[in-house]
């Protein structure tokens, strides 16, 4: 039992809180010379759920809170002195921490949620809204370069795109006239107008998608 949770923690870990660099970061906040917005709309606050990889999606009025849900089997016979069960539940003493389980016959099995705050207005993210979509911005580690993202509601559909293919990042190169040196980091600031061109040539393409609950 410990040794699987070590390594679900380490994977864990991994996926929500590695620093991993964007393919394209950004000068300044997008689009530039548009308000900043100090909430999110009362359409887009709600719950929204990824069936493929069983994440959760809440968004509030300033921040964007995922959940991740992921299971695990266990023998009784694997827990050690600091783990025991009192009804539906597994306790670990030296941790404090606790898990629904369900016990059939030897063998027990449990769910862990794992939760992530990935934008918060609260901090120095930078909500904006341009052609009916939000782009979120998050500054990367201080650094006064951004990470962008476009979010889109239509039809009980949630997407949260960003920059991932090499077309989008040649097409940024092109729009903004901008040559990527392949040995250093591609960092663009592209004009309002170079911005919604991007847009309307189909940046921000791939990305997660979530159904309204």
């Amino acid at each position: 039992m410990k040794t699987k949770l070590l390594i679900l923690n380490l994977f864990i870990i991994v996926l929500f809180y590695s620093c991993k660099e964007p393919n394209v970061s950004f000068e300044v906040a997008q689009p530039e010379n548009v308000k900043k917005q100090n909430k999110f709309s009362r359409n887009i606050i709600g719950t929204y759920y990824n069936l493929e990889n069983k994440t959760e999606l809440i968004i509030g009025e300033n921040y964007i809170f995922k959940k991740m849900k992921t299971e695990d089997t266990l023998k009784i016979s694997e827990l050690d002195k600091n783990e025991i069960i009192k009804n539906d539940t597994l306790y670990k003493l030296n941790t404090k921490e606790k898990y629904k389980i369900r016990k059939i016959t030897d063998s027990l099995f449990t769910d862990y949620v794992f939760s992530d705050t990935i934008f918060n207005l609260k901090k120095n993210n930078i909500l904006k809204k341009y052609k009916g979509y939000y782009f979120l911005n998050k500054e990367i580690e201080k650094s006064g370069f951004w990470e962008v993202e476009k979010l889109n509601l239509k039809n009980g559909i949630l997407k949260i795109n960003g920059i991932e293919t090499e077309n989008e990042i040649r097409l940024l190169e092109i729009i903004t006239e901008t040559k990527r040196d392949t040995l250093k980091h591609f960092s663009v600031k592209p004009t309002k107008k170079q911005f919604k061109e991007f847009i309307k040539k189909n940046g921000f393409k791939e990305g997660e998608i979530y159904l309204k609950k």
